[in-house]
């Protein structure tokens, strides 16, 4: 039988274009700020949004391990803040004073020291200002430019711990390290989903977020031990589909998506998106403020399906130059003063939240 690691092919394969189909996810999610009820799951963390978010983890936490062991903590660290903190700045600059300036055309009032505010206060990664005072008055949402953001700082401390667990730990002694987390995490989501202990959001989101980004970690370690066919991927989407029904997909779904997506990235013949132009980062920190600029301009006057193929369609444009201006120069930067000894070829463009 093959093994999950014989049957990926770090150079050809569909985990870009998973991604960028977890980026327009969110976007179908996060369509009720036009002002229409939308799609929700069964529970806190239990919707279409939720579960693109945790898409984009496993993912990260499969590519990133890979990336860890192929190169030094300080080449590594280097790539990993080019990849995500340059875009990341620039969204909060054109948000303050390119999309909250043409908003107050159309509603409310603009000014500089509140952009500034919004953007000063952020550039931490961790998002403390959502709004930009004076702005968004009639949207549905007023108190948020972009609900997106606060995943980026999880993903950044995921990155920061396996980079350091790599070179702390023992490579013997990695796995069984993992599990006992992921053990520890998922123990603590299901104690908090029936018995509401953590009362720190940033606790919650951290372990949530980290089971999914370990589950991926812990699939890239074992997938010499991992057996790739279709019985195994349909078990993987037949609990997935349990655990939504059931409200538990924080609890039981890291696993089996982990596998479903190294899965799937293997068997869909979309290895040419996103191989040379991944603009899935771009789709994902762009959709909201996008999506926000259409809630106070066409909002509820057209059905919740229009509107999510619109703030697709404006968002993006706004992708597509994060990547040509900003993302894809910083990685030739990265590129740039990368140890010659150290150059490894990436399996596919260098993964982002």
């Amino acid at each position: 039988m093959t093994d999950l690691g014989t049957a990926f092919n770090p150079r050809r394969n569909s985990l870009n274009a998973l991604r960028l189909l977890f980026a327009a996810a969110v976007i179908v999610g996060h369509s009720p700020l036009g002002g229409r009820e939308g799609f929700t799951g069964l529970g806190a963390g239990n919707d279409l949004g939720a579960w693109s978010v945790s898409g984009f983890f496993v993912i990260s936490g499969f590519l990133i391990t890979d990336s860890r062991q192929k190169s030094g903590l300080g080449t590594y660290l280097w790539r990993r803040f080019l990849r995500i903190y340059p875009a990341f700045v620039v969204v909060l600059l054109v948000t303050a004073f390119v999309l909250a300036p043409l908003s107050a055309l159309v509603a409310g009032e603009y000014s500089l020291p509140a952009a500034a505010n919004y953007v000063v206060k952020n550039l931490a990664l961790y998002v403390f200002a959502y709004d930009i005072q004076g702005t968004l008055t009639t949207a549905p949402i007023m108190t948020a430019w972009n609900g997106s953001l606060w995943t980026l700082f999880y993903e950044a401390v995921c990155y920061v711990l396996i980079g350091v667990a790599v070179s702390l730990i023992p490579r013997r002694w990695l796995p069984p390290t993992l599990w006992v987390l992921f053990v520890g995490g998922t123990a603590l989501t299901a104690a908090h989903t029936y018995f509401d202990v953590v009362h720190v959001n940033a606790i919650l989101h951290m372990v949530r977020l980290g089971t999914f980004f370990i589950a991926g970690a812990l699939i890239y370690l074992h997938r010499e031990r991992i057996v790739y066919n279709w019985q195994m991927g349909a078990v993987s989407a037949a609990v997935l589909i349990a655990a939504i029904a059931t409200g538990t997909f924080s609890i039981l779904a890291p696993l089996p998506l982990a596998y479903l997506c190294m899965w799937l990235g293997i068997a869909l013949p979309l290895h040419r998106v996103g191989a040379k132009n991944d603009i899935s980062y771009g789709m994902y920190i762009y959709a909201f403020p996008a999506q926000q600029l259409l809630a106070i301009t066409v909002g509820p006057a057209v059905p919740m399906w229009v509107f999510a193929i619109l703030s697709i369609a404006a968002t993006t444009p706004l992708a597509w130059g994060s990547w040509l201006a900003v993302e894809r120069p910083a990685m030739r930067l990265r590129r740039a003063i990368a140890p010659r000894h150290a150059s490894v070829r990436p399996s596919v463009v260098e993964p982002a939240a």
